[in-house]
């Protein structure tokens, strides 16, 4: 979450990019109405301060978009490694050496990605054939405009992603951590047991020692043989309830933290978007999605409603066509006949 709140915060500049694009746009339409009278040098500068500051916002936009793509990307990857399983934690490790490469690779696709967002707007525009100054600024103004809109869809497909990942590992943490109080609660009550069993050895060896055992082991007779084994037995049997009791706990307890165990591998799972079996969302698919349901919901079905009532009446005034021309041919005969 802290990640995810990182990524929200470089993502927060780019609406703002998007508007001063807009509105740079805008005065480069108006600027040849409103000055039309002014002099020409006056007006070139005027024409160029419109592009340059729709082109800055649109680099603001994609090195705000790098940035939030780095902390999606950390947002999306957390835990993946401290819950991999052992054959599975070699394919996050890096070495110290290709920890600095990935810095400089870093840094070296932010640099290319602000010099990528500043160039093509305005190389588009003075390749323009035949066209005006102000005619061009338009062009580079609206181009730049364009690519600051691209880059905040980015930013938020990436944020949409990074959200729907922290939302499941939450999801899994959480059931993890149900699965893991259950099985402490079931485990709760094997210190109980563990002293109740105890107890009952503690007890069968002072009654072993109690002198009237004696007196009845050597009465030999029947009653006092069956006496003697009942309370040599007594204890024990409990004691054997109570680590049966305990068995059952224990078994309880294996079930839970299985179910922990499962639980918390999802934590651990590479999301990346070329797997068939990514379950992070994937904005693209959603949106598809949700159009399918609202024109299943709004206009499918209602008008599947529409022929079913349709059928119906129709059906229901072809059978009454049908009695009637059937109740004509019973009674014609008869009217004739008469």
């Amino acid at each position: 979450e802290g990640f995810l709140a990182n990524a929200e915060r470089a993502k927060a500049i780019t609406p703002l990019c998007v508007g001063v694009g807009a509105t740079a746009t805008t005065f480069s339409l108006l600027v040849p109405v409103l000055l039309g009278s002014v002099e020409s040098s006056i007006m070139t500068e005027v024409y160029l301060a419109c592009p340059l500051i729709s082109v800055l916002s649109a680099a603001v936009c994609s090195l705000a978009l790098e940035d939030t793509k780095v902390f999606a990307k950390r947002a999306t990857s957390v835990g993946n490694r401290r819950f991999a399983k052992s054959g599975l934690v070699g394919r996050t490790w890096l070495s110290a050496g290709e920890q600095i490469t990935g810095k400089s690779d870093n840094y070296r696709r932010k640099w290319r990605t602000f010099c990528l967002s500043v160039l093509p707007a305005p190389i588009l525009g003075a390749v323009v054939p035949g066209a005006s100054l102000a005619t061009k600024s338009i062009i580079v103004a609206a181009l730049a405009a364009a690519q600051s809109a691209y880059f905040l869809a980015e930013c938020e497909y990436s944020l949409a992603r990074a959200t729907d990942a922290v939302a499941l590992k939450a999801r899994s943490a959480a059931v993890c951590d149900t699965y893991a109080n259950q099985g402490a609660r079931s485990a709760a009550i094997l210190p109980f047991t563990s002293a109740l069993s105890g107890l009952c050895a503690a007890a069968t060896a002072a009654i072993v020692e109690l002198p009237f055992l004696e007196t009845l082991s050597v009465a030999g007779t029947l009653s006092s043989l069956a006496s003697e084994m009942v309370i040599v037995s007594f204890f024990p049997a409990f004691s054997t309830l109570f680590a049966a009791a305990a068995s059952v706990s224990k078994a309880r307890c294996e079930v839970q933290a299985e179910a922990a165990v499962q639980a918390a591998s999802t934590l651990a799972l590479e999301y990346t978007s070329d797997d068939d079996d990514d379950p992070i969302l994937r904005p693209f698919r959603g949106v598809t999605e949700l159009i399918r349901l609202t024109y299943t919901s709004s206009i499918l079905e209602p008008c599947q409603q529409l022929w079913r009532r349709f059928r119906i009446s129709i059906g229901y005034s072809w059978n009454k066509v049908k009695n009637a021309f059937r109740w004509s041919k019973d009674n014609f005969p008869q009217s004739r006949h008469s």
